[in-house]
């Protein structure tokens, strides 16, 4: 016979704390799984049942823990929640998944991504075991696996090698969206870096092959991210944070957070994008380049825009203007931080604070100094205008920009900057009667077949 279920009462004193109904609850699962390419369609009976004692299926256990952590300021796992945890890997993935030596987590991930019958598994199961992003800059030296004294040593040529793919993966990700070559990019990690972490090297030497394998997992995280994989890209980012601080580079390290604290504030939550982008320029403080600081508080003007702190976004504003005018060194995707990215940050702050008109003048100067192939760039940029546009209810431009984003949309990888257009359609939906809008929306269904 079946035992009989036991209520949650774990679960029940949760709701209680939260102060939310069954419907809440639901509500707040289903739109965290709608973020992470999930489509579900929970309801208040759906709590009732796991009150009562039924275990929702994998990963739906994180995402409660997940909107209840939210709710009340504070981590909770599903075991917190009164749902086990299972273990859906195994081996080496789930020690991966579940912390350990950077470098060995770097490989086992990567590994995982180049083999096609892992990789769905993979994407299932880092819902469950996202790793708790930790802040601190001083905390004990990250262990890092000993050198391999088989190995030949690495030159000192090699950490520009790193860079200048990492240079080249930028470029190529502006052309053909964060899905080209993303595959490839984990390949070459896992088959071309990781080995260089553990071969003999000067100090110096093994600093810098640090950071560029900080870099290039960085870039791996926001291309995973970009592709519809929040939950896996914040595995990459925690390990980039980590390679980073074993390379002793605080610059590197404050970026990666500032990454992180973006990707918070896009799923809305404010609470850790706020403490992200707060840890990100007070860790950095005076320490890092002119540019580097200026990426740093443009950032942070954006999410604090999203948390309604108006007057502290417009400061930070104004210092990334007044780092970026400071601003001297090489051109590079880590070592400055061009003008138009910034016009771009600057109007989402405008947004956020209902200045629409200004925002719209910040896009429109943007988008004209972007060089014409870069298609993910001028993707989003014609996107947000359309958005604007709309805010200010000129619904004809608002088409025109959306049939320039699905232009632009056509040149990229199939899965890159997953949900733009989507979003666009749902918000142009209530102008359906409006025939340029019927024929954006009838475009855009015919090109997705």
């Amino acid at each position: 016979m079946t035992p009989p279920r036991r209520p949650n009462r774990m679960l029940a004193a949760l709701l209680a704390e939260a102060d939310w109904t069954a419907r809440d609850l639901a509500r707040a699962v289903n739109a965290l799984g709608s973020a992470q390419g999930l489509r579900l369609r929970y309801d208040r009976t759906s709590v009732a049942r796991w009150l009562g004692g039924a275990r929702p299926r994998p990963p739906v256990g994180h995402l409660i823990g997940q909107a209840l952590s939210r709710r009340l300021g504070r981590r909770l796992t599903p075991r917190d929640a009164g749902f086990p945890d299972p273990d859906l890997t195994g081996g080496a993935l789930s020690s991966a998944l579940h912390g350990g030596e950077p470098v060995l987590r770097l490989a086992a991930l990567c590994r995982a991504e180049a083999d096609p019958a892992r990789r769905a598994e993979l994407a299932r199961a880092v819902l469950s075991a996202p790793p708790p992003v930790v802040t601190g800059w001083g905390r004990r030296p990250v262990a890092l696996p000993p050198a391999d004294p088989r190995a030949p040593q690495a030159s000192a040529a090699a950490p520009v090698r790193l860079e200048v793919v990492a240079a080249r993966s930028v470029l190529l990700g502006e052309r053909h969206g964060g899905a080209h070559g993303r595959s490839a990019l984990a390949g070459y990690l896992a088959t071309e870096v990781v080995p260089l972490l553990t071969a003999p090297a000067h100090q110096a030497v093994r600093h810098a092959l640090l950071t560029g394998a900080a870099h290039l997992t960085l870039l791996l995280a926001g291309r995973t991210s970009e592709t519809g994989h929040p939950a896996l890209a914040q595995h990459y980012y925690d390990i980039a944070l980590e390679l980073a601080r074993a390379a002793g580079d605080l610059g590197s390290y404050a970026i990666v957070l500032r990454c992180l604290s973006v990707q918070a504030h896009q799923f809305g939550d404010h609470r850790q994008a706020l403490a992200l982008g707060e840890a990100a320029t007070e860790i950095a403080g005076s320490a890092v380049p002119s540019a580097v600081r200026a990426y740093l508080y443009a950032g942070r003007a954006v999410v604090r825009a999203g948390a309604g702190e108006s007057r502290a976004a417009a400061a930070d504003l104004l210092a990334a203007e007044q780092h970026l005018a400071r601003a001297t060194g090489p051109e590079g995707p880590f070592t400055s931080y061009p003008e138009t990215a910034l016009r771009y940050q600057r109007a989402e702050v405008l947004s956020c604070l209902g200045d629409h008109k200004s925002a719209l003048t910040e896009l429109e100067n943007s988008l004209a100094s972007r060089p014409a192939d870069h298609h993910k760039a001028r993707t989003l940029l014609h996107a947000q205008l359309a958005h604007t546009l709309l805010a200010l209810h000129d619904v004809d431009a608002a088409v025109d920009h959306s049939f320039q984003a699905l232009r632009h949309h056509r040149q990229l990888a199939a899965g890159s900057v997953h949900g733009t257009l989507p979003r666009l359609a749902h918000r142009l939906a209530p102008y359906q009667r409006n025939p340029h809008v019927k024929a954006f929306r009838e475009r855009l269904r015919t090109t997705a077949r």
